[in-house]
């Protein structure tokens, strides 16, 4: 709680600064991953829609161009399943998010609206993990710490002075397997987290 606390401390004093625009976020997100072993026996088993939500921070680097933060809870979902059908779990992980990307913006494609691409990556911090069926978990633990690969693009609107909506959409490509440790016949499994997001918000 003290870490948190701490992170939005950091961004709330950004916001201060006049080259700084806080805005709030939700994104409903489709979670799921890519699973395998070395014997290829297991595979990804769906996905599933969630809802993520959080501050972003966007610094002015250039008229064009801006680095984008901000501290955003994100859901996701771990689910596999082997050839046999034998063993099927899932799990359900949260993570908060610190971004760091660049926005390249456009000109104005319509009166106070621009477009804009998104590039970066992300630090992740595993806060909380439950299994679906806690009676039998092959998964014993899971890695702290994620780092995605964020690609996105969308249109932001100067609705005001000092407002700014925003809409768009990323994908978020995790590179870091999210297993730690697991029984025995699974000690080689890795999981690897994918995100599809629709990004909708407001900057003030």
């Amino acid at each position: 709680m003290k870490k948190l606390l701490f992170l939005l401390f950091i961004l709330g004093s950004f916001g201060s600064m006049a080259q700084v625009k806080l805005g709030l976020k939700l994104a409903p997100v489709v979670a799921s991953n890519r699973a395998k072993n070395q014997a290829q026996t297991v595979e990804n088993d769906g996905s599933k829609m969630k809802f993520s939500v959080g501050l972003v921070a966007d610094q002015t680097l250039s008229e064009t161009y801006f680095l984008s933060s901000g501290l955003i809870y994100l859901p996701k979902r771990v689910a596999f399943r082997d050839a046999t059908g034998t063993v099927e779990e899932e799990y359900k992980l949260q993570y908060l998010q610190i971004p760091a990307t660049l926005k390249l913006f456009t000109n104005e494609i319509a009166p106070d609206v621009k477009g804009f691409l998104q590039i970066g990556s992300a630090l992740e911090i595993l806060v909380f993990n439950e299994e679906e069926d806690p009676s039998y978990t092959t998964v014993e633990k899971f890695n702290p710490i994620d780092i995605p690969v964020i690609l996105g693009a969308g249109i932001e609107y100067r609705a005001g002075i000092n407002t700014t909506l925003f809409g768009g959409f990323s994908y978020q490509r995790g590179l870091v397997n999210t297993v730690k440790e697991a029984e025995a016949a699974f000690e080689d499994l890795q999981l690897r987290n994918t995100v599809f997001s629709i990004d909708l918000g407001v900057k003030f």
